[in-house]
């Protein structure tokens, strides 16, 4: 058996069936578009990927997982489900409306049955969610700059699949399930992703799949909403598809995208990420250096730390430092190489993005060359969205 879901069981809200019966209903609603990160959340709250959440949390939930790092049943959670409006859309809903979700294309997609709102405590979300009221952060700009003043809490429903940035790798936690077990995998190492792969990060994939009882890895690329300077979507994904296709066991391994905004919130976001992984099936959860970091807003293992105060039902397997060293040959971690730093080659994507800048050659001690060559290709940089 693969890893329960986060609660019990997935809470899934897709009614895909009558969708046409469906959209006509939604028609005399009041309509709203939602901004892209909670277009984001509303698909994976009704898929069951954030199980045990049925919709949009209200103000006594959102306190509860700021204060206390649990929903109100006592279950542990990190990061705050949000559904704030601009003032335009405050004025057109009330509380117990039914309104209708628009997409980009401004196609109605879905439902909302609006259970209360109340006034955000904007300041208070940025410093204890990303530790920082700071406007370089990515989400906190957003938090300050782009959503609405007022958020409002209620259970969706969504009656028609989107096109998202994960395109055919895109799966619902139902039908990763499912492959799992047609596999027989039990045992899952998950690993979270936002970035190309480098030889370090292939090195933990691997080293985990070394683990006693461990049946497969599950590859889970964030690829929705990311911050300036990231990757492009296609990039991340192609670079993957290389790496497995070529330097994994097949049998061992299975891709997906999930297709969220990312919260760059350390240690919050690496408890968050685990659940979401928790209900995709998977037993075991990778952790290396700065997980789900941005600059030096936190501790560098933080992210593993957090695990030692919060229990979700996922192993954590925790990972220092990782690096080639020249002495050793090989990739290898602070954990074991005698080593001094002079013999160490620092592996970032910081120093990749320059290399990359600067049309200089990518050494192979850092990035394989089957994925040297997808970044070299034009435009790779996220500019924002």
């Amino acid at each position: 058996m693969v890893n329960s879901p986060y609660g019990g069981r997935l809470k899934v809200s897709l009614d895909l069936n009558n969708q046409e019966k469906h959209l006509d209903g939604l028609k005399g609603m009041v309509q709203i578009e939602p901004f892209i990160d909670f277009y984001y959340d509303s698909l994976k709250i009704a898929d069951g990927s954030y199980s045990p959440l049925e919709g949009f949390m209200g103000e006594d939930e959102v306190a509860s997982v700021l204060k206390r790092r649990s929903l109100s049943n006592g279950l542990p959670w990190t990061i705050p489900i949000i559904f704030a409006v601009d003032q335009s859309q405050n004025e057109k809903i009330k509380e117990g409306d039914q309104i209708a979700l628009l997409n980009r294309e401004q196609q109605p997609y879905g439902e909302m049955s609006i259970e209360s709102k109340f006034k955000l405590n904007k300041k208070d979300i940025a410093e204890t969610v990303y530790g920082t009221a700071d406007l370089k952060h990515p989400n906190v700009q957003d938090l300050f700059e782009k959503y609405g003043d007022t958020a409002i809490s209620g259970k969706v429903r969504i009656f028609k699949e989107q096109k998202l940035p994960g395109g055919g790798y895109e799966k619902h936690p139902s039908e990763i399930r499912e492959e799992f077990s047609k596999k027989g995998w039990k045992n899952v190492v998950a690993y979270q992703a936002r970035n190309p792969p480098h030889v370090a990060h292939e090195y933990l994939q691997k080293v985990s799949l070394e683990l006693p009882g461990i049946d497969g890895l599950f590859i889970h690329l964030v690829v929705g909403r990311l911050k300036k300077g990231d990757y492009k979507a296609d990039v991340i994904l192609n670079s993957y598809d290389s790496l497995i296709k070529n330097y994994h066991r097949s049998e061992k391994t299975m891709m997906a995208s999930l297709s969220i905004t990312m919260r760059y919130a350390g240690p919050r976001a690496s408890i968050f990420l685990a659940i979401i992984r928790r209900n995709y099936g998977a037993t075991h959860y990778i952790i290396g250096r700065d997980q789900a970091g941005v600059g030096s807003y936190y501790e560098p293992y933080a992210a593993q730390k957090i695990f030692e105060e919060l229990d979700v039902g996922m192993v954590p397997i925790r990972f220092k430092d990782t690096f080639y060293c020249k002495k050793c040959r090989g990739i290898t971690s602070e954990t074991v190489c005698p080593h001094s730093m002079e013999d160490r080659l620092i592996i970032s994507q910081t120093k990749i993005r320059e290399l990359l800048k600067t049309n200089q050659e990518i050494p192979q001690e850092i990035l394989r060359p089957e994925i040297a060559d997808i970044l070299s290709k034009g435009d790779v940089l996220n500019e924002g969205n």
